[in-house]
């Protein structure tokens, strides 16, 4: 989902962007990490698990600083992965830990401030024959101005570029990474399109969560609509009901029926929900 004032800023950050790099061959010795002034990346690799190799995408930022989840917000851009030049991978799949709301003079946005790692689970062609990861990634930083970055980082996945500090910084944002709750964990209840005011808004229940008052729900939908920061209206133990209200650019027709997907951030934890719109 893209919201036009974010289609708007990627094509502004995207027309100051200088050419990628080259990714390098394969008698080259790979670059791992990237420095800009206010980011910096270094792709990770934390062994071999099931034939799949366990990567990721560490970036860390100066203080104050954000970069952003794939539903960024008001103004942000979310990250651009680009794995096509790698050699002998067959896919690659890129999780996103639970994000942040902030809100700041852009207005509000959803992401991760200082430091992130996006863990990739990287499945090779023929497991049995060295793999090479290449990554021309396109993100931006943001703090009093936003800073458009695009850079190319390679990592050869074998046991010689395993670390402890990569299984560690893996391990720790794999955790983080939301996921369908167990039986019993979480229900929906009711998940629908009401009119609050004259304005279409999003109604959620819940029940199994653990601090309602300080529960955060990111929606995702197909569409040029943007989901706001969620309203508790009422609370009965470790459920409640949640308003929405949504902001759509275009045309203004009912979701009702259509597919979204809920993240749930309830304290550290991230739960999600695929349902449709009643």
């Amino acid at each position: 989902m893209t919201t036009v004032r974010n289609i708007a800023l990627a094509a502004v950050l995207s027309a100051a962007l200088a050419p990628v790099s080259t990714a390098a061959s394969a008698g080259d010795q790979p670059t791992r990490e990237y420095s800009s002034p206010y980011s910096s990346l270094r792709l990770l690799n934390a062994g071999k698990h099931d034939d799949i190799w366990r990567s990721g995408v560490h970036i860390t930022m100066q203080e104050g600083w954000k970069t952003y989840w794939r539903v960024p917000g008001d103004g942000g851009v979310p990250p651009s992965f680009d794995w096509s030049g790698s050699d002998n991978v067959a896919s690659t799949s890129v999780m996103m830990p639970l994000p942040h709301r902030f809100t700041d003079e852009n207005g509000e946005g959803i992401g991760y401030k200082t430091e992130v790692v996006f863990p990739v689970d990287v499945t090779p062609k023929d497991p049995s024959k060295p793999a090479r990861l290449d990554l021309k990634i396109f993100y931006a930083v943001c703090n009093d101005i936003c800073v458009p970055v695009q850079a190319a980082v390679q990592v050869d996945v074998e046991a010689s570029t395993v670390s402890a500090a990569d299984k560690f910084r893996l391990r720790v944002a794999r955790a983080a990474v939301p996921v369908k709750p167990e039986s019993g964990r979480l229900e929906v209840t009711s998940l629908k399109q009401v009119d609050a005011g004259g304005k279409r808004a999003l109604e959620v229940s819940m029940t199994g969560i653990k601090s309602p008052a300080e529960a955060d729900i990111f929606v995702e939908a197909a569409g040029d609509s943007y989901f706001r920061k969620p309203e508790l209206i009422s609370q009965s133990g470790n459920g409640g009901t949640w308003r929405i209200a949504i902001d759509s650019y275009g045309e203004a027709v009912s979701l009702a029926g259509k597919s979204v997907r809920l993240t749930i951030a309830d304290g550290d934890t991230g739960l999600v929900h695929e349902g449709v719109l009643q």
